[in-house]
C-alpha cells in the first residue's frame, strides 16, 4: 500500500480550493489531510502487507501515470502480488473500500480502482504491471476515470470498480466534508480540527 502526496509547500498545494481559502489556509489542510492518511495507510500495515508514504520528492521524473506506474511496478516486481496507490485527498475513505479493492485483485483482476466522485480515482491498485493504464490520461480532468475504463478495454485488462468515494479538490468539497466529519470525525482526526479551526466544522464535542 503506497501512500502518493505532494510535499506540502506554500502555494503549491491545493490551489483549486482558492480563494476560498489562503495559500497558508490550504497549506495547513494539506498538511492535516496527509497526517491523516499517513496514519490510516500505517494501520492497514499487517503480516502480508507492508506500507509506505511516497511524498512527489521521492516519486521520480514523469507525469503522475509515469509516477504511479514505475511505483506499482517496483512493488509488484519487489514480490508483492498486489499492489495500490492511495492519494491523501480523501481523507474519509472508509478502509472496507480499500480492502475491497484488495479482494477484487486477489479475485483475480488486473487492476482496482475505488473512483471519485468528481471523474477520477481515490485509489488504484493492480496484481501485475498495466501500464496501458497510466499512459495517455488527462491527469487533472473530469475525463481521468473514463480514459482508464477505455484504456483497460484496449488492453483487454480486467478493470473492476468498487463503490466512489469522494476526494476534496474544490470548494464545494469542503462543506461535504464538513459533514462526513460532523458524523464521524475519527478517520481524520487532523482534518477536523483543521476545519475547525478555519470556521468550517463544529465538533458536537470539543476537539482535544
Amino acid at each position: 500500500m503506497i501512500l502518493f502526496a505532494k510535499t506540502p509547500r506554500l502555494h503549491e498545494v491545493k490551489t483549486r480550493l482558492m480563494p476560498a481559502l489562503t495559500a497558508a489556509q490550504a497549506l495547513a489542510l494539506h498538511e492535516s489531510m496527509l497526517a491523516d492518511q499517513s496514519a490510516f495507510v500505517r494501520s492497514l500495515a499487517g503480516a502480508t502487507r507492508t506500507c509506505e508514504v511516497c511524498l512527489d520528492a521521492m516519486q521520480g521524473d514523469g507525469d503522475l501515470g509515469a509516477r504511479m506506474e514505475r511505483a506499482l511496478g517496483r512493488a509488484l516486481s519487489s514480490g508483492a502480488h498486489r499492489a495500490a496507490i492511495l492519494g491523501a485527498d480523501a481523507p474519509t475513505l472508509p478502509r472496507a473500500l480499500v480492502e475491497e479493492a484488495f479482494e477484487l485483485l486477489a479475485r483475480g483482476a488486473d487492476a482496482a480502482i475505488v473512483p471519485a466522485t468528481d471523474g477520477g480515482y481515490v485509489l488504484v491498485g493492480a496484481s501485475r504491471p498495466v501500464p496501458a493504464l497510466f499512459r495517455g490520461v488527462p491527469w487533472g480532468t473530469p475525463s481521468v476515470l473514463a480514459t482508464t475504463r477505455e484504456h483497460a478495454r484496449e488492453a483487454g485488462l480486467v478493470l473492476l470498480e468498487t463503490s466512489p468515494w469522494a476526494d476534496v479538490d474544490v470548494e464545494a468539497d469542503l462543506s461535504r466534508l464538513a459533514c462526513e466529519l460532523v458524523a464521524d470525525p475519527s478517520r481524520a482526526p487532523a482534518t477536523a480540527a483543521a476545519l475547525s479551526r478555519l470556521g468550517l466544522y463544529a465538533p458536537q464535542d470539543p476537539m482535544v
